[in-house]
Formats: C-alpha cells, structure tokens, sequence
C-alpha cells in the first residue's frame, strides 16, 4: 500500500514519534507561524535517505511534506503550492525523470522549482536530460548537509518573497478595486450634484429673467403711472390757477357792490339785511384770501428755485416782528435761538417761517400765557428747524391730514385760516429736497419740524 505524503510541522503530530525530527533550541529568533512557512516536497522511495534529508532540512523550520513516489508527490502538488521539490531520480513506477516530466505538464507548476538529487554522475546525458526537464539544481548523493540547506534556502526566501509579492498584488488589486468602485460612486455623485446643479441654474436663470421681466412691465408701468399723475398734477394746478384767477374778478365785483350797498343804503335797509350784507362781505373777503392762497399754492409748483445763501435770523426776524405788531394786546414769550445759514430761496423758506409761526401764534389764542420758540436742534444726525407752541396742539392720529389742501383738525369757527397754508409750506420744503413733519399732543401743544437738504431742484 503506498503511503500518503507526511507534513513535518511542529504543530501537528505528523510522524511517529521514531520518525519526528527534535527542534533544536540554540537561542535563535522564534519560529514563524505556520502561516509563514513555506513548503518543502522531498520525493524519496527510500525511508533513510528521506529522514537524513529531513534532519537536515528541519534546521530551515519549513513544513518538509514527504511522497515516496512519484504519483504521490502529483498528489501532494494537487493540493498544495511548494517553494521547493526534492525529487530522487532512480524510483520504481515513475522515475524521477518521468515524474518532473508530469509536473512540468501542469501550466501552475511550470515554474516551481526541482532539484534532482541522484548518485548516478557518470555521464553528462543523465544530468542534461535533468534540465532539459525544467531541473534547476543535481545534489548527488551523499548529501552534504549545508549544501542542501543552503540551495534549499535559496528556493524557499525566494518563494516568500514570491507570495508576499503575490499578496501585496492581490492587496493592489483589492485596494484598485474598492478604489475604482469609489471613483465610480463618486463620479455617479458628481454627476447627479452636476445635473442638479445645472437644472438649478437654468431654474435661477428662469427666474431671473422673469424677475427682469416683472421689472420692467413694473418700471414701465411706474413710468407710465408717474407720467399720468404728472400730467393730472400739471392739469389741476393749471385749473386751480385758472379758476382761482378767474374767480378774482367776479369776487371783487361782488365786495365792491356790497361795499356800496353797505355804505349808501344801510339807513334806509332793515338791520336785519344791513346783518346780511355784512355777512356778505365778511365771507368775500375770506374766499379772497382763500384764492390768493390757492394762487400762491399753485405758484409754488411752478416757480423755479432762486437759491442762495441765506441768513435764517435775518427771515425769522422779520416774521416774529410782524406778528408782534399783530398781537400786541397778547402776552407771548418769543423764544429764538441762533439759527444757521442756509442754501435755499429766501421768499420761499419765509413763506414756510410765516405759515409755521402764524399757526403758532393763532393756535396759542387761548392761552393767557403764550410760548413760541423757534429754532435748531438734531434729530438721527441731521440738522433740523422746528416752530413749537404750547397752544391747543391736536390729536396726532389726524397729524397724516395736516399737510393737505384745505385739511383742518379744528372746527372751522374756533380759529380763523383757510386750510392752505401748511399744505403750501410742505411744497415749499419738498422743493428745497427736505421733509416736514408734526409732533404734538392734544391740549399741550405742537411742534412743525422741517429740514432743508439741497439747494438744488426739487427731487423727484
């Protein structure tokens, strides 16, 4: 019965314990793993010669795996790689010669080592027969123990290196592999964030040009809007003036024959028609200045600013000194501070200080005591010119009426005025580039604030 080969490891009960070959303890570095070892075949039909060579060989600490035969060293190369075969040449069945003949007929073995040992060296045939086989080394027999250790050594670090450049390729290949597979979940990333990508900015794209145009129908349309209300703005200021110039004539007419009706007939009229003809004449004269105002209001709008620099002391004096000649039975503290020289047009910012101060002194008629101070002050950082009173002020819920043609917070008896002036006033300002604007608080008082920001046309 043949024998099946026999693997000398240290780990494994393998040989009979005759046949196991003793390590030798000599303080060398500690054995590799058997993971580490490379595999030895030694072909050998005869039982001495096979366990001299293993003696020999243990040294190296391989797995030494043993056939006595040829077939059965096929077998062994079926199931396992091999660093090295010591293959004997002179074996009954399958020679040595006929037996590396089959291995070198298998494509993985083609290049695995053989070294023939044999005692026959008589004639150069029988070694040229051995490498043309594909042997790599003759040992003859006998064997010496360093000469065998020492090829065999050869054979098995080349073998190592072989397997560890066999697992770093196969380490490349993974790592190519996994990293190839990454590139391309990557790639189909970049390509999925590109096309979301470019559909977001064809969407952007999209909606900006709707949003230009949304901007230009809406600029459009503002231009438009504006030409119409610049339009409807320069037909009412012509009608006003129209009407309130052609009212003009007819008007004086009317107070003229009153005045006449009054003057020369007033003995023999009733009292009670001498009452209406006074009536009539009374409100000639309020619907009088109610046109002349209009007339200045409708000045305004088309008058041409004539600026300078101005002096506001020298404008504020002047008002505060006819209205102290108008209200000389009063009591009025007149309070006014040092103001600045301004850019403006000084017949025009006199009009905004005479309406601003004449409200004031008509507002405070009730007061025993009147305050009227005039003056500077800064409001977010911007220089600004106020007129306050402590007179019956109003609610500031109405204060968005103020500025408005004809718009009045008191009845219509308590206080005389036509209701134009302040609308006049925030023209006058808005022409100078500024702003004006109320504070106040009903039964104690009001302040008109008003700046003036450029010299230049009115701004748009």
């Amino acid at each position: 019965m043949t024998e099946r080969p026999t693997r000398l490891n240290r780990s494994e009960e393998v040989l009979p314990q005759s046949e196991r070959i003793p390590r030798q303890s000599n303080g060398a570095t500690p054995s590799p793993s058997l993971d580490e070892r490379a595999n030895i075949l030694l072909v050998d039909d005869r039982a001495d010669k096979s366990l001299a060579m293993q003696t020999v060989l243990a040294e190296l600490d391989q797995n030494v795996v043993k056939a006595s035969s040829g077939k059965e060293a096929l077998r062994c190369l079926l199931e396992q790689d091999f660093a090295v075969i010591l293959l004997d040449v002179n074996m009954p069945g399958l020679d040595g010669f006929e037996t590396a003949h089959l291995i070198r007929q298998r494509k993985s073995l083609e290049h695995t080592p053989i070294i023939f040992v044999t005692g026959i060296s008589d004639t150069d045939t029988h070694v040229n027969r051995g490498y043309s086989l594909g042997a790599v080394d003759y040992i003859l027999t006998p064997v010496l123990p360093e000469v065998l250790r020492t090829k065999v050594s050869v054979f098995v670090e080349l073998f190592k290196k072989n397997q560890e450049l066999k697992r770093q390729a196969e380490s490349l290949r993974q790592a190519h592999d996994q990293l190839e597979v990454r590139v391309n979940e990557r790639t189909l990333e970049l390509a999925e964030i590109n096309r979301r990508l470019i559909q977001e900015v064809a969407d952007r794209q999209r909606a900006e040009d709707d949003i230009r145009q949304i901007n230009a129908e809406l600029e459009q349309r503002v231009l438009d809007r504006t030409a119409e209300l610049a339009a409807t703005n320069q037909e009412l200021e012509a009608f006003t003036y129209s009407v309130a110039h052609d009212l003009q004539a007819p008007l004086r007419n009317i107070l003229s024959y009153a005045s006449l009706l009054h003057d020369e007939a007033a003995a023999q009229l009733p009292a009670e028609c001498v009452q209406y003809v006074d009536r009539i004449a009374s409100r000639g004269k309020y619907m009088e200045r109610l046109i002349t105002d209009l007339l200045h209001l409708s000045l305004v709008g088309k008058q041409d600013l004539a600026c300078q620099m101005v002096d506001l002391n020298t404008i504020v004096d002047e008002v505060v000194a006819g209205c102290r000649a108008e209200t000389s039975g009063r009591q009025i503290e007149w309070i006014v501070q040092p103001l600045p020289t301004a850019p403006c047009d000084p017949n025009l910012i006199k009009q905004v200080f005479a309406n601003l101060i004449s409200n004031a002194v008509k507002y405070t008629q009730p007061r025993d005591q009147a305050l009227i101070e005039i003056g500077q002050s800064e409001v977010d950082g911007q220089a600004v010119l106020f007129v306050r009173d402590n007179g019956v002020g109003f609610d500031m819920k109405y204060a968005g009426k103020l500025f408005g043609v004809f718009q009045r917070l008191h009845p219509a008896g308590s206080f005389a005025g036509t209701g134009v002036g302040l609308a006049t006033s925030a023209r006058i300002v808005r022409k100078h580039g500024g702003r004006i604007w109320a504070e106040a608080t009903e039964n104690e008082g009001a302040a008109f604030f008003f700046t003036i920001e450029r010299s230049g046309a009115a701004p748009p």
